[in-house]
């Protein structure tokens, strides 16, 4: 049985830092942020945007933004990329069910520049190494 993967997690902006349990998203490439945290954080958009395309299927769109730093589970990466959004209720209300942070959804690229991958059998992020083929 595959169980959902979370981490802890901080993001430090230019104003200030906001930290929590995230679900880490093995199927998406990008971390996204909810724009109302990134404002408050304080992040730098670099006039870029990005196309999404979600489970169901449909498309939403997201502003590539600087954050001074992401740490996930004591692993920092400077000056990371992240995709501001506008969460949707349906989901921010999802993560909370789940008891995990509402802002935020943690991108397999995120993880593997840290050298963390999610282990799907116990629902955590393990340190290791990149394999290349």
């Amino acid at each position: 049985m595959m169980v959902l993967v979370r981490a802890s997690v901080e993001f430090e902006g230019f104003k200030g830092k906001i930290s929590g349990v995230a679900l880490v998203d093995t199927g998406s490439a990008l971390t996204l942020l909810d724009r109302s945290i990134a404002d408050r954080i304080g992040t730098r958009t670099i006039g870029r945007r990005v196309k999404i395309i979600v489970a169901d299927g449909h498309e939403i769109f997201a502003d590539l933004a600087i954050v001074n730093k992401v740490v996930v589970e004591g692993e920092e990466l400077p000056g990371a990329h992240v995709g501001l959004m506008d969460f949707p209720e349906k989901l921010a209300k999802r993560l909370r069910e789940l008891n995990l942070s509402e802002w935020c959804v943690i991108g397999m690229s995120t993880l593997e520049i840290l050298g963390l991958f999610p282990n799907t059998l116990t629902g955590k992020v393990e340190k290791g190494s990149a394999l290349l083929i």
